[in-house]
């Protein structure tokens, strides 16, 4: 039986046969196709009530939060200086399902936008922009989508992750198609990759009965052969939890870290 997880769109304003501005909800086919191969029965959740979160998350056995706009950085208390699209809806669809999928131990796959609201979801903040001409790892991005698909930088995991036993490997090489990042890393979470300059691009729970992957570049759009590991995590997740989902509910145990200082030592 392949498990059924739920999957975020993103909502775009594209001109289509109907008219010009349409309000769309939307999902690269490259996330589809990536959680189809390791699995995975899909349930594109697009606009949604935040009260809605319980009855959505009831019909499903794990959350993918995928990329989109920037989050409003009100919601981690800043005022707008660089953020870019921001869709309140979208913000609090997101935030919803991932606070409900906490209190319940679902497992969850954030990516790029998604690692960004776990974060802020549980008390994080964000660097509003993060790149720059002077930055090898995040330069500014170039004019040809192809060049910025093709862009890749290097990623420190942390030996003893979770991400480092999934790849087998502490060094890997990622693209880079995002524009802000974590600043400050919510109570609950812990680094567990970084790039060599530091810049967080990993993060799990350190709570371990909550089994959260979430990285920041975007494995969906990377060889299929090297990223299967980890939607295959994922799903062997959601797999585990539909077998027992009262498991999931194990809310109210003390955490406990994954490296005592978080983003060190990576």
């Amino acid at each position: 039986m392949r498990p059924m997880v739920a999957v975020t769109t993103s909502m775009r304003v594209l001109d289509t046969y109907l008219g010009r501005g349409v309000e769309i909800h939307t999902l690269l086919g490259t996330y589809a196709d990536a959680l189809d191969r390791a699995g995975a029965a899909q349930l594109m959740v697009g606009r949604m009530h935040p009260g809605d979160a319980r009855r959505v998350l009831d019909g499903v056995a794990g959350l993918v939060v995928t990329g989109g706009r920037d989050l409003n950085p009100v919601l981690y208390g800043q005022a707008k200086t660089a953020s870019v699209g921001v869709y309140g809806p979208d913000d609090s669809r997101d935030i919803a399902l991932l606070l409900e999928a906490h209190r319940r131990r679902m497992p969850v796959l954030a990516i790029c936008r998604g690692l960004q609201a776990v974060n802020v979801a549980l008390g994080g903040e964000l660097h509003q922009h993060m790149l720059s001409d002077s930055d090898s790892e995040h330069p500014t991005p170039a004019p040809e989508p192809d060049q910025r698909n093709a862009h890749r930088h290097p990623v420190r995991l942390l030996s003893g992750s979770r991400l480092a036993s999934i790849y087998g490997t502490t060094e890997r090489q990622v693209n880079s198609l995002h524009h802000q990042a974590i600043s400050r890393v919510a109570p609950g979470l812990g680094v567990v990759g970084q790039t060599p300059c530091g810049a967080i691009e990993a993060v799990e729970s350190t709570d371990p009965a909550w089994p959260l992957l979430a990285v920041q570049w975007h494995p969906e759009m990377l060889e299929p052969e090297e990223e299967a590991g980890l939607f295959e995590a994922f799903v062997g997740d959601a797999t585990t939890y539909a077998m027992n989902p009262a498991g999931g509910h194990a809310g109210g145990h003390e955490a406990r870290p994954v490296t005592e200082s978080g983003a060190d030592g990576i």
